[in-house]
């Protein structure tokens, strides 16, 4: 049975990945500036989403920066973004990177991907502490 209670053939997928991945960042926050380049645009060269394949190689994701969120819970922030996320949705611990221009931030991060492909938070960490609410400190 498939996502609309009707019998499907095996080989039809109901699903579209995974959401995005997000990480905010206040406006205010001197963290900010790490993400842009001299001219306070979004520092495409040296700012990305990424996975470690071994310890010296980086598996690189398109990562995207919109300035200024409409979301009246995430308002004042920037958003870092990265999609299609399957790898992060696994039921196990994922780690995921995030680079920029002074720093790499660790985020552990736990979800799943239920019947026709939902998927659920479960827990994240970045550099170690507890961050359930996706807002880069």
């Amino acid at each position: 049975i498939g996502c609309n209670n009707q019998k499907e053939e095996p080989t039809v997928l109901c699903c579209s990945p995974p959401v995005d991945f997000y990480l905010f960042v206040d406006k205010k926050s001197s963290l900010r500036q790490d993400f842009l380049n001299n001219k306070g645009e979004f520092d495409k060269e040296n700012v990305y989403f990424y996975q470690l394949l071994d310890k010296n190689t980086e598996k690189k994701y398109d990562t995207n920066f919109n300035f200024g969120v409409s979301s009246p819970k995430k308002e004042g922030y920037d958003v870092l973004s990265v999609y299609p996320t399957p790898f992060l949705h696994t039921g196990k611990t994922e780690i995921l990177y995030l680079k920029n221009k002074t720093k790499s931030y660790k985020i552990e991060y736990v979800g799943t991907q239920g019947k026709c492909c939902t998927v659920q938070f479960k827990e994240m960490h970045i550099d170690g502490i507890k961050n359930n609410d996706f807002i880069l400190k």
